[in-house]
């Protein structure tokens, strides 16, 4: 007998319906800043006994605030209320392609350290206890800060396993089925969460940069490699596999089918940070110029380009036709709002964004909104306080009206 797959059935519990209404009054408490229980009660359309219930949890847990302010224009004189950002601390890592950076933050993304350190990332152990250490760095620092330290969120560049923090393939760090986050809880004792770094930059992006108040939109990182992430109606998307915003693997071409990609994908070969740096050495070593190779990244290239020279114009112009595809086919397949360029790249997404858009005229249904990343650098590092938060509240995204 052929096997019945039902789709899932969506039925909620009590202990669900709790969970939902206390993330509905956090993320309330951090968009509008302040508010009182009645205010709570009727925007959210929560009973008031059950809001002041969960302010009461809240409150004892260590994340709200009563505050010594009242209600403007309110008949009755009314608390408000707060998160308390100054006492709750996250450490985030970002294990990039060439570096390793991380900060000590507290809920509200303001950031109270920040390291970054340049690496020549060499075999899997050896990263990974460059990594501890890291993170015991950084644990030092928070101890000077005051507030207790709620959790540590580790950025990878690679396809991770979000369930279990396994490290699907990271070919930059080496690591391929690593149970990193096995081994960082046998490291130290607080909740720990293992997260793809573009995946990172989009949360940091939508609470704290650009992408503020916007449900569906992608974040493009463009750096030694290519990734996305994507956040459909509020939720960040993973996929089947949690491997859904590879689009460094998208491939641009019929030509590119009889290729393999073990380690970087089709796209980054040609429109990464690393793949442009690549095409520039071709270019000087075919036109026999002298140069250091050292010198050759693609800073380099972009600013040739901007300069006019026409080599550098050649391959920019290349890398804007590259990122349409990758651009349109990303848009006709979730239609976002917003997309954001971050990455390495970010210092010359002026030199991208206008060309790709009038690339993309009349081709696609809708050109959605192209802005540069605001956080930088700063994006995935920002994700690690978001995803902390919501690890640690066992928040749940809810619509707020």
């Amino acid at each position: 007998m052929e096997e019945i797959r039902f789709q899932k059935l969506t039925t909620i519990a009590q202990t669900e319906m709790r969970a939902i209404n206390r993330s509905a009054v956090l993320e309330y408490l951090r968009l509008a800043k302040t508010a009182s229980r009645t205010e709570l009660s009727t925007q959210l359309k929560i009973s008031k006994p059950t809001v002041m219930r969960i302010i009461d949890e809240l409150v004892a847990d260590g994340w709200v605030l009563n505050l010594d302010e009242k209600e403007k224009g309110a008949r009755r004189s009314r608390d408000l209320l707060a998160l308390d950002k100054k006492n709750n601390l996250v450490i985030g890592v970002d294990l990039g392609g060439s570096h390793i950076s991380g900060i000590v933050a507290n809920i509200g993304g303001e950031i109270l350290f920040q390291d970054r350190v340049p690496e020549e990332w060499g075999l899997s152990e050896m990263n990974f206890n460059i990594l501890v250490q890291f993170i015991r760095d950084l644990i030092e620092k928070a101890g000077e800060q005051e507030g207790r330290v709620l959790g540590i969120a580790v950025g990878v560049p690679g396809i991770v396993d979000s369930k279990i923090g396994m490290v699907k393939i990271a070919p930059s760090l080496n690591w391929a089925q690593l149970p990193l986050l096995e081994k960082l809880e046998k490291e130290f004792k607080m909740p720990i969460t293992i997260e793809n770094d573009v995946n990172l930059a989009a949360l940091g992006e939508n609470w704290f940069g650009v992408g503020v108040g916007v449900d569906n939109m992608v974040m493009i990182s463009i750096g030694t490699g290519i990734g996305s992430g994507i956040i459909l109606d509020g939720k960040l998307y993973r996929g089947f596999r949690d491997s859904s915003g590879e689009i460094g693997y998208f491939l641009p071409g019929v030509n590119y089918l009889d290729s393999k990609y073990p380690k970087f994908g089709a796209l980054e070969s040609q429109a990464s940070c690393k793949g442009i740096a690549e095409k520039a050495l071709q270019v000087l070593k075919q036109r026999r110029e002298t140069f250091d190779p050292a010198s050759i990244d693609s800073a380099m290239v972009f600013k040739e380009a901007r300069s006019g020279t026409p080599w550098a114009q050649q391959i920019i112009c290349e890398t804007v036709d590259f990122l349409s595809l990758a651009i349109a086919n990303v848009s006709v397949s979730f239609d976002p709002e917003l997309i954001i360029l971050g990455g390495g790249i970010i210092g010359s997404a002026d030199q991208l964004i206008e060309p790709v858009q009038n690339r993309l005229k009349e081709v696609i249904p809708y050109i959605p909104r192209i802005e540069a990343s605001t956080l930088r650098s700063m994006a995935p590092l920002l994700g690690c306080v978001v995803r902390v938060f919501q690890k640690c509240v066992d928040y749940t995204v809810a619509q707020v009206v």
